[in-house]
C-alpha cells in the first residue's frame, strides 16, 4: 500500500470509529465487462450458483462469516449467491440482488429496475490472491444472471484499498461516492450528484424515501 492510501485509510477508519462517518465509492460495470477478467489460477476451482439449502450448510462454517438468518433473508428477498467451489469445499463467495438490499445492518441500498447490486463477496483468507474473487464476477456475467439489467453496481468503503483495486482488474469504473451517518431512526447522507442522476440512493432500513 502507498503512503498516501495508508495515510486516507487510517483517517477514514477514524471518521467512522469516532464520528459515525461513513465513505462509500460507488462502481459499476457494463454487461459481459467482468467476464474479461483474468480467472482463478486454479483449474479445480469451479464457479456456480449456490442453492439455500447449500448456502444455509455452509453458514454453518464460522470462517466463511455468514449466518443463517442473513441467507434466509438474502434468499427471501430474491437474491442469487455465487460460489467458488473446489472437492465440494466453499472458498469464495458474492451475492446478486435485483431490488433493494441492505448495505450494511442498518442501511439499505435503493436500486432504479435496470441495475444489479453484486455485494457481500468473500474469500477464505489462504485462498487470497488466486483471483477467485475475479472468477465469480466474470461467472456472474452469464446473460442469465443480467435478467435484463444493465449494469451491475458495488459498494466499496473508501479505505477498503483492497477491493477497489479488484474492481478495477474487472474493468468497474466510479460512478460516484456517499457519505452518511445513522442518526437515531434516520441515515443522513450526501450523495454525489452522479448517483443522484443515476437514482441510486442510500436510506434507513425498512424507510425507503
Amino acid at each position: 500500500m502507498r503512503l498516501n492510501d495508508s495515510i486516507a485509510e487510517r483517517c477514514l477508519t477514524r471518521a467512522r470509529r469516532h464520528l459515525g462517518m461513513n465513505f462509500v465509492r460507488v462502481l459499476q460495470h457494463g454487461v459481459g465487462d467482468a467476464v474479461k477478467s483474468a480467472g482463478c489460477r486454479h483449474p479445480r476451482v469451479a464457479c456456480r450458483v449456490l442453492s439455500e439449502a447449500e448456502a444455509l450448510a455452509f453458514a454453518a462454517d464460522p470462517a466463511l462469516r455468514l449466518s443463517r438468518q442473513w441467507v434466509r433473508a438474502a434468499y427471501a428477498r430474491g437474491a442469487v449467491g455465487l460460489g467458488a467451489m473446489r472437492d465440494g469445499r466453499l472458498l469464495g463467495y458474492t451475492w446478486l440482488a435485483y431490488g433493494d438490499t441492505p448495505y450494511d445492518s442498518t442501511v439499505w441500498c435503493a436500486l432504479k429496475p435496470g441495475l444489479r447490486y453484486t455485494y457481500k463477496s468473500f474469500v477464505r483468507p489462504e485462498c487470497r490472491g488466486q483471483r477467485i474473487i475475479q472468477a465469480l464476477y466474470a461467472f456472474a456475467d452469464r446473460p442469465e444472471l443480467w435478467r435484463g439489467r444493465r449494469a451491475s453496481l458495488y459498494l466499496v468503503n473508501s479505505d477498503n484499498f483492497a477491493s477497489l483495486a479488484s474492481l478495477g482488474r474487472i474493468g468497474c469504473r466510479s460512478l460516484g461516492h456517499v457519505t452518511y451517518a445513522r442518526i437515531f431512526d434516520s441515515v443522513i447522507a450526501f450523495h454525489s450528484p452522479a448517483l443522484r442522476r443515476a437514482g441510486i440512493h442510500l436510506y434507513a432500513g425498512g424507510r425507503h424515501r
